[in-house]
């Protein structure tokens, strides 16, 4: 009897290796989609952070506070460059089909999808509020989006930024001379996405193959940087420029548990997983207009990374006293 059981053991434990073995190719492409996807997405995040501060003049002199919310984007030159369908880098996984499937079949999605290999936009919103105080310009912004918010039947998204720069002008502006001030800040970033795959399906060795499960993705970016600004008000106008010098210490990390199925066969779990971590120092180039019309001041600015060729456009209404 004990031989016998000890048989049968032997014989679940062979036919369960034998089934891993053959979605092992499976779980490599899952593995190796997400990290091609973060290492895509990674080196825009920091720039995206950055963004927000809704000020351009390089000294508050004049206000004591002031608040202001910004739009905007940064883009880079594409996304997705990887779903070609002939890919060899993906041995099982259909991931022309599994990323097309995820998109709906029309409206602005649709369009951003199909446009996506050459650009892509990385959309930002921030509040922002600043304080002068001792000669000292200390502006604070940031933006969180608790979970349940962004949430629906496949995804659910959280994330959390904040950030703070002190600035100190070392020429106060004087007939044709500008304001220039120089500055230091530190800006994190959080960001947690789940989402939930239902009956995907693709075929396999003439075989219908489903795939479902969940996957997750978390990215942690911790900057800080000093940056030297400069502007001339010029009636109502005040164009300005901004260098900055940042370090980054970026972290990236998604995580799987599905289940894959062959017609026929036995579900079989897999879990695959990958890692991204960025540590370098990056130089930002900023420029725009500041327009002052008394309490209000309306903000456009351009920002760009050389090192990404990352580039930014934000618009920021600022309320200042």
């Amino acid at each position: 009897m004990k031989k016998r059981i000890f048989a049968i053991i032997l014989v679940l434990a062979s036919a369960s290796s034998g089934l891993f073995a053959q979605f092992a190719p499976l779980e490599r492409d899952f593995s190796k989609l997400m990290l091609l996807i973060g290492r895509e997405v990674m080196p825009f995040v920091q720039q995206n952070d950055l963004a927000g501060t809704g000020i351009g003049v390089a000294s508050m002199e004049g206000d004591f506070f002031y608040v202001a919310i910004t739009t905007g984007a940064v883009f880079s030159d594409g996304i997705y460059k990887f779903r070609n369908p002939n890919n060899p880098e993906f041995e099982m996984l259909n991931v022309y089909k599994l990323i097309d499937d995820a998109v709906p079949s029309s409206g602005t999605a649709r369009d951003l999808y199909d446009k996506s290999e050459n650009i892509f936009p990385y959309p930002t919103a921030k509040l922002a509020f600043g304080l002068r105080i001792i000669g000292l310009d200390f502006i604070f912004t940031g933006i969180g989006v608790p979970k349940g918010v962004l949430s629906t039947d496949e995804l659910e998204a959280d994330l959390m930024n904040f950030g703070i720069r002190v600035r100190k002008d070392i020429l106060k502006e004087k007939g044709w001379f500008p304001t220039i001030s120089l500055g230091v800040g530190y800006v994190y970033s959080g960001i947690h996405f789940k989402y939930t795959l239902e009956e995907f399906t693709q075929d396999f060795s003439n075989q219908k193959l489903v795939i479902n499960g969940g996957l997750s993705l978390d990215t942690r970016v911790h900057s800080v940087g000093f940056d030297v600004g400069i502007s001339k008000t010029l009636l109502i106008l005040t164009p300005f420029l901004r260098t900055s010098l940042w370090y980054q210490n970026a972290y990236y990390e998604t995580k799987g548990s599905l289940t894959a199925q062959l017609e026929n066969g036995l579900p079989t779990d897999f879990s695959p997983s990958a890692k991204v971590t960025i540590n370098d120092w990056a130089v930002m180039f900023a420029g725009g207009l500041d327009i002052n019309l008394f309490l209000i001041q309306l903000c456009a600015t351009g920002t760009y990374n050389p090192s990404t060729k990352g580039w930014g456009a934000e618009v920021s209404l600022r309320f200042g006293f």
